[in-house]
């Protein structure tokens, strides 16, 4: 599936089958060239300082495969923040989106396919298939000075990787490894002395479980179960089977959000209850609908650790956005996902008018120049975009809170744990300390 979507104030949508014409070629320079970010291909005297029109974004989706749930929904947040950012564009270059599915013929080929086909200035997302293509995606930005790569996704990619200008990566959200950390320590905190750590077979999900379980042990959780299991499959009663012998205290479970329902709901009907602890997917109506109310209830508590929201007025404003966008069932203005998206977006436009281009080159900088003190604090795109006209340093800060990037473009977060109530309704239900995750979270990478 494809669709293009160029937006207006007013949202233009059209939708349309693509065939995707791919070449194979390609350049044989290494990803671990480790040249310094000056070394790209030349910031203001490259072509990509000229360009003008709009700004193509080439948005890595889902609309087949395990994460199909949550397509829609994603594009739904994607065009809302390019509908934001276009009634006052950077540059004066309105952003037009496209959005392809990635879940059947792969990322590495649509990513190739937004590159050499469509001639994207910013590709959105690159996710858990990024190894596939690395190298031939910093061979291009070695020879184009782009694309920028801003991803919620980049959770799931190396901690070593992005922030430069040989790797434009900056991430939405913190690593995948510091959500599992998250759930690790509400497990803690809830009482619980051992864990069952279950992970679906997918890249995201099995980098979630390694950290899980170096993270168990660094804060004295015993580890009495590890499994591995097949996405989208119709039962998991043999896992859920080797849990009951097991009978830990708490079940960890990295999953996409129709397999965790899946699990809960099965785990429910074989007569446990359960502690579980799940991840941000399941922050999506798709994990509640498969688990089902009863199921819900008859665990002992079903929880997501996930991230939590600044009360300021980012939050107010996102919050007022999403819920006049007529996409409200999809997601509530409380899914991290949805805001994260939005925050990223935001930055990345307000860092390409500061750079003056969409060079990567000289975006890198701008990236943290723009979400960093000192400055005037702005909470919204056009608060942004009005004190860098005006001449003024600014400091964004999004719906998740302060932004502030490692030197490979990781970003800073809250932290929050989440359940459904009975009317299908997302609660948070306790904060986590986010210094203690950033520190378990740099011991297990420090052990790797």
């Amino acid at each position: 599936m494809r669709n293009v979507s160029r937006l207006r104030g007013a949202k233009a949508l059209t939708t349309g089958f693509s065939i995707l014409l791919i070449t194979t070629a390609c350049a044989s320079g290494s990803a671990d060239s480790g040249s310094d970010s000056n070394s790209a291909a030349g910031g203001s005297g490259s072509a990509c300082a000229e360009k003008d029109g709009p700004i193509k974004v080439g948005h890595l989706n889902y609309y087949t495969g395990a994460f199909s749930d949550v397509g829609p929904y994603f594009e739904a947040v994607t065009d809302l923040a390019a509908e934001t950012i276009n009634e006052d564009p950077p540059l004066g270059r309105e952003l037009e989106v496209l959005h392809d599915d990635i879940g059947t013929v792969g990322e590495a080929q649509v990513a190739r396919n937004f590159l050499q086909q469509e001639n994207v200035e910013i590709l959105l997302n690159p996710a858990h298939e990024y190894s596939s293509y690395r190298e031939f995606a910093v061979d291009y930005i070695a020879e184009n000075d782009g694309p920028l790569m801003p991803s919620v996704h980049g959770g799931a990619i190396e901690v070593e990787i992005g922030g430069v200008a040989e790797e434009p990566l900056f991430r939405g959200q913190p690593m995948d490894t510091a959500q599992a950390v998250a759930g690790v320590i509400q497990a803690r905190d809830s009482g619980a002395k051992t864990v069952a750590i279950v992970a679906t077979q997918i890249a995201g999900s099995q980098l979630q479980k390694d950290a899980a379980v170096k993270a168990a042990e660094e804060v004295g959780l015993e580890v009495i179960e590890v499994l591995d299991v097949q996405p989208e499959q119709p039962t998991y009663r043999p896992a859920i089977s080797t849990i009951a012998d097991a009978d830990p205290d708490a079940l960890l479970l990295f999953s996409q959000a129709e397999d965790g329902g899946t699990i809960v709901k099965q785990a429910a009907e074989a007569g446990l209850s359960l502690t579980i602890i799940g991840s941000t997917e399941w922050l999506l109506d798709s994990f509640a609908n498969a688990a089902t109310t009863s199921a819900l209830n008859q665990h002992e508590a079903v929880w997501i650790a996930g991230f939590a929201t600044a009360e300021s007025p980012a939050w107010e404003n996102w919050k007022a956005l999403w819920e006049g966008s007529g996409h409200t069932d999809l997601a509530d203005a409380s899914n991290s996902y949805g805001y994260q998206y939005f925050d990223l977006m935001t930055a990345t436009a307000l860092a390409i008018e500061h750079a003056g281009s969409t060079c990567a080159s000289d975006w890198v900088e701008s990236m943290r120049e723009v979400t960093a003190a000192p400055g005037k604090k702005v909470y919204t795109y056009a608060e942004g975009i009005e004190a860098l006209r005006a001449g003024e340093d600014i400091d964004f800060s999004g719906v998740t809170g302060e932004y502030e990037y490692t030197d490979t473009g990781v970003v800073s977060g809250l932290y929050g744990v989440y359940e459904w109530s009975d009317d299908i309704k997302l609660e948070q239900v306790a904060t986590l300390d986010g210094e203690e995750i950033l520190e378990v979270d740099s011991a297990v990478h420090a052990s790797e």
